[in-house]
């Protein structure tokens, strides 16, 4: 059975993981020369930013100053200021763009990957995990680990850059004032420490309420029939306002640290700075040397810049750690879906299902959902290519799940099953199935017309093939009635269709991808008589020429059945035909004599 996902949101750890990290940045490496020139733009960017103030400086030293006599140079410095801005905004604009495009499509490359593994993935994996829990991973998640590893990291890398040449302006120009700087930084990184602590456990309590949310609305979106019948909304709204308290209470407490950690790196700044004033003051005063002479008014105002622009990135790093924790807590649940390996796959020598005949036989076949709770025991059966065989017995007899094991959607745990004398295990999946049309109770129709209901990809099929087979399923009549005909828009999960019409799409559609081997999962329950009559007819037309297994409780539907099996608590305890079943006289025969009695009585 697949392995559990439904305890992902149970992460423990929310810090800065190298391993995650490298996996992160694997999927920027088909963009990395793009990655690397937009580093390469901002270290561009940082250069041209930190040469402003040295101009600055020249501009008051040589051109402003008191004691200078003439200003000739100063129209040159004023320009050469312009200048570089303008040059850093046009390089700045570049690498925003670079990153924006890798951004986008390292996004796009990671939602297909998720869906493309959730298409892999088992039936029972699905039934395990919410699909609001499903959607987060590939909505919520992605978007978070997008802006981590472009925008996060190019901005941490711009930052990064950004100090280390402040950092060597201010060296150069005057290391006194830069070690007086640089004192301070070491708080920086303790207060970090102290805030990481907290902050972790937050962003992991964000994103488990945040699934839990996501969870509540799909699940109430999907069941407001059942909502409104059994007048749950009061509960239902009691029930999201603490959801949505919970989430809001734990998005306050990381605002709560936040809102203590950054006035603390701007009060760290602003002493910064406050110190370089009071020293450079001092150095001019006392009329201190420097590297590049003496010390000027013009280099203590480039050095309260250089002191500004040192800190901003600090505290900006400071800043994109918020990215990072949310990532880091984002792709361990995404990876934890990746690692999952899906249950059932093809073996490595699987061989094409080509020219399937139709037999199917079951070799002391068990099997069970949950470990010990076996559905089916010990059944043996053998259908011949082109029988029709029926298979009744109680809600919960193990008829549904017959039919999933023939379509392999689940693997059986003892026994085998075979097609044509060769174990479903030993095909190629999607071969398998594209020989096995199933037309369940509940038939799902995706949004759109009903052309691409009956096609579903398939483009070789032409509309004169579709309007054939919609015809052979007795749903021609309708559809031509409908506005648009075979460009009616179905709706989602086909709301602007009645049950019945529906159900005889449902059969086109299978009919035009003529399957070998059919299953009929209850596919008349919960329709009116005039209806059934129709679907009857259908049905008739559908099963001709092909192995066909029908699961009906209505029993007079499957009357003409070659052979009907009685399962009951997972075994096959009769079989036969219609009328030597009701010879015998036992479950069958119990079976039909109570509904024959509740029609009677409804009649």
């Amino acid at each position: 059975m697949s392995i559990g996902f439904h305890d992902d949101d149970e992460v423990t750890h929310a810090d800065f993981d190298s391993v995650i990290m490298r996996r992160l940045m694997g999927h920027v490496r088909p963009y990395r020369g793009w990655f690397f020139l937009a580093s390469a733009l901002l270290l561009v960017a940082a250069i041209l930013n930190s040469l402003t103030p040295v101009y600055m400086m020249y501009a008051i030293d040589t051109a402003i100053a008191p004691e200078v006599e003439e200003a000739s140079n100063l129209p040159f410095y004023v320009a050469m200021m312009v200048g570089l801005m303008i040059i850093e905004a046009l390089v700045r604009y570049g690498q925003m763009l670079i990153v924006a495009v890798v951004g986008q499509k390292t996004m796009l490359d990671m939602r297909m990957e998720i869906f493309r593994h959730l298409q892999d993935m088992s039936m029972s994996f699905v039934q395990r995990n919410p699909v609001g829990r499903l959607m987060t991973r590939v909505t919520n998640d992605v978007e978070k680990i997008q802006a981590t590893i472009v925008t996060g990291m190019v901005q941490v890398i711009s930052d990064a850059i950004t100090v280390v040449v402040v950092l060597v302006f201010m060296f150069i120009i005057n290391w006194q004032l830069a070690l007086v700087a640089v004192s301070l930084i070491p708080f920086v990184f303790l207060t970090g420490t102290v805030f990481r602590h907290f902050a972790n456990k937050s962003y992991l309590e964000i994103r488990k309420r945040l699934a839990a949310l996501n969870t509540f609305m799909q699940e109430n979106i999907s069941g407001m029939q059942i909502v409104h019948l059994f007048n749950r909304e009061k509960w239902n709204r009691d029930r999201y306002d603490k959801l949505n308290a919970d989430h809001r209470n734990e998005w306050l407490r990381q605002v709560h640290y936040y809102a203590t950690y950054f006035p603390f790196l701007d009060f760290i700044g602003t002493l910064s700075l406050a110190l370089v004033i009071y020293f450079g003051s001092r150095q001019i005063l006392g009329g201190q040397g420097t590297i590049a002479g003496e010390a000027s008014v013009g280099m203590f105002f480039a050095y309260v810049h250089y002191t500004e622009r040192l800190y901003a990135p600090i505290r900006a790093i400071a800043d994109r750690y918020n990215l990072i924790l949310e990532a880091m807590a984002s792709s361990q649940r995404i990876y934890r879906l990746l690692d999952t390996k899906p249950d059932i796959v093809d073996k490595p020598d699987a061989q094409p299902a080509d020219a399937v005949e139709g037999s199917i036989e079951f070799n002391d076949v068990s099997f069970a959902y949950k470990e010990d709770t076996w559905v089916l025991n010990d059944i043996d059966m053998h259908i011949k290519p082109g029988e029709h065989v029926a298979v009744v017995g109680h809600t919960g007899a193990g008829k549904s799940t017959l039919a999933a094991l023939v379509s392999r959607f689940y693997d059986v745990q003892k026994g085998s099953i075979a097609i044509d004398g060769v174990d479903v295990r030993d095909y190629q999946l999607s071969a398998m199935r594209r020989n096995i049309g199933v037309v369940l109770q509940d038939v799902f129709l995706f949004s759109g017309s009903i052309e691409a209901n009956i096609r579903l990809g398939d483009d070789s099929m032409s509309d004169a093939w579709i309007r054939e087979c919609a015809e052979h399923a007795c749903a021609l009549e309708f559809i031509e009635r409908l506005p648009g005909g075979f460009d009616y828009d179905v709706g989602e999960r086909g709301c602007n269709l009645s049950t019945g019409q529906r159900q005889l799409i449902a059969f086109a559609r299978t009919l035009a991808h003529d399957p070998k081997i059919l299953i009929l999962d209850e596919a008349t329950a919960n329709i009116d008589t005039a209806t059934e009559a129709l679907i009857q007819k259908a049905i008739g037309r559908l099963i001709e020429g092909r192995t066909a297994i029908v699961i009906a409780h209505r029993l007079s539907t499957i009357q003409k059945a070659d052979r009907i099996l009685v399962m009951h608590h997972g075994r096959i305890v009769e079989e036969g035909d219609h009328q030597s079943l009701l010879a015998e006289r036992g479950l069958y025969y119990k079976l039909y004599q109570l509904q024959f009695r509740g029609q009677a009585e409804a009649a």
